[in-house]
C-alpha cells in the first residue's frame, strides 16, 4: 500500500516560549525525585516542626495580649507595679498595662530559658521597648528565623543530598547531553532546569512552611491592622529561601557534574558540609575548654567571641545562618558581609564549574 503526503505536517499543538523551556527538565525532574521513599520522609519530617513553632506564634500572641497567665510575670517590674497600686486605679489600667507586663515578663523567660539561641537579647529589649508593633514584627521574625536556621537547615541537609548528586551525574555517565543539546534545548536551559529540581522541594519546606506560620500568625492576632507592622516579613521569608537556595543547590550540582558516580557525588556534598562545621565546632570547644567554661550553656558566649566567630566563615552552615540573621533584621550589613562574600564565592565557583563540565561533551 503506498504512502502518500509525506514531508512536513502543521504542529497543532501549543508552542512553549524559549525562555521556558527549562520547566520541561525542571517538572520531568521533580515528578522523578518525588517518587523516591526518602524524599517523602524527609518533606515530612520538615514539615513537623511547623506545629512546634505554631504554637509558638500562637503563646506569644496570646501573652503579648495579656491574655495569657505567666508565672514569670510575678518577677516582671512592671507588674510589681501594678500590685503595688490600689485595686481601683489596677481595675483601670491592667487592660492597659497588662500586656505590657505580659510582653516584660516574656522577655524575661526568653532571657532566662532561651539564652543559648542567637539574638535572644535584641528581641527582649523589643519586647520591653513597649511598642507593640515593633515588638510583634521582632518577635515573628525572630521565630522564622530560628525556624530556617535549627530545623529546617539540618533537614535541608539530607534533602538536598538525597535528590541532587544523580542530577548531572547520570547525564554525565550516559552521555545524556548529546540527546539534550541535539532539541532546541541550550546548556543554561539544562543549568536552569536541573537548577529548579531541588529548588522546588526546599521551597517546599522553607517558604510554604513559613508563609503558613505567617498566615497563622495573622488569623491569630486581633484584628488585620497586625498586617501593616508585619508586611516585610512574607518579603524577608522570601530573601531568606534565595540566600538558602543558590549557594547550596549550586555547590551540590557542583559535586554532582564533575562525577559520574551519585555516590561519590553525595559523598562530596556531605564531606564539605561535615567538614567545615566540624572544624569551627573544634575550634569553639578548644576554646571554651581553654577559657574554662565547661557549662554547655556558655557556649553561645564563646561563639560570639570575636576571634572564634571570624571562624565560622569555614562553615557553609554558618554563613547561611548568618546571612539569613541580617535578612531577618538581627544583624548588621558589617556583620554579615564576609559571609555574604563566601556564599557568592561558592556560587560563582560552582556555576563556572558546573557549566564548563556540561560543555565538555560538546566539545570531544
Amino acid at each position: 500500500m503506498p504512502i502518500h503526503n509525506l514531508g512536513y505536517r502543521s504542529w497543532k499543538e501549543k508552542l512553549t516560549h524559549p525562555m521556558m523551556r527549562w520547566r520541561h527538565i525542571s517538572s520531568s525532574g521533580v515528578r522523578l525525585a518525588q517518587q523516591s521513599p526518602w524524599v517523602k520522609r524527609v518533606v515530612f519530617a520538615a514539615w513537623l516542626p511547623v506545629l512546634y513553632w505554631g504554637m509558638g506564634f500562637f503563646f506569644i500572641g496570646q501573652a503579648m495580649e495579656g491574655k495569657l497567665p505567666l508565672d514569670y510575670r510575678q518577677s516582671s517590674p512592671l507588674f510589681q507595679k501594678l500590685q503595688d497600686e490600689s485595686a481601683k486605679t489596677l481595675q483601670k489600667r491592667a487592660p492597659e498595662l497588662m500586656p505590657q507586663a505580659n510582653r516584660a515578663a516574656v522577655a524575661l523567660i526568653l532571657r532566662n530559658q532561651f539564652r543559648q539561641v542567637p539574638k535572644v537579647e535584641q528581641l527582649a529589649a523589643a519586647l520591653e521597648s513597649g511598642d507593640e508593633a515593633l515588638a510583634r514584627n521582632r518577635i515573628w521574625c525572630w521565630l522564622l528565623m530560628t525556624f530556617f536556621r535549627y530545623p529546617q537547615g539540618v533537614l535541608i541537609l539530607f534533602l538536598i543530598g538525597t535528590i541532587t548528586p544523580a542530577l548531572i551525574a547520570r547525564d554525565v555517565r550516559s552521555k545524556a547531553f548529546l540527546l539534550y543539546f541535539s532539541r532546541p534545548i541550550g546548556k543554561l536551559d539544562y543549568l536552569v532546569g536541573k537548577f529548579f529540581i531541588p529548588a522546588t522541594f526546599i521551597m517546599l519546606v522553607t517558604t510554604l512552611p513559613a508563609m503558613a506560620l505567617y498566615l497563622f500568625g495573622i488569623l491569630m492576632s486581633p484584628d488585620l491592622t497586625v498586617f501593616w507592622s508585619t508586611w516585610d516579613v512574607p518579603l524577608r521569608i522570601l530573601a531568606g529561601t534565595l540566600f538558602l537556595v543558590v549557594p547550596t543547590v549550586s555547590l551540590a550540582l557542583m559535586f554532582s557534574s564533575i562525577t559520574q558516580e551519585t555516590r561519590f557525588a553525595s559523598f562530596g556534598w556531605f564531606s564539605f558540609f561535615a567538614l567545615g562545621h566540624g572544624a569551627w565546632l573544634a575550634i569553639v570547644f578548644s576554646t571554651a575548654i581553654k577559657k574554662g567554661m565547661a557549662n554547655p550553656q556558655d557556649l553561645p558566649l564563646v561563639m560570639e567571641d570575636p576571634e572564634v566567630k571570624r571562624w565560622g566563615l569555614l562553615s557553609l552552615y554558618n554563613n547561611v545562618g548568618d546571612v539569613q540573621s541580617w535578612v531577618f533584621g538581627f544583624s548588621s550589613w558589617n556583620e554579615v558581609m564576609p559571609s555574604l562574600a563566601v556564599l557568592a564565592m561558592i556560587t560563582v565557583i560552582s556555576l563556572a564549574i558546573m557549566y564548563r563540565q556540561i560543555s565538555s561533551p560538546l566539545r570531544v
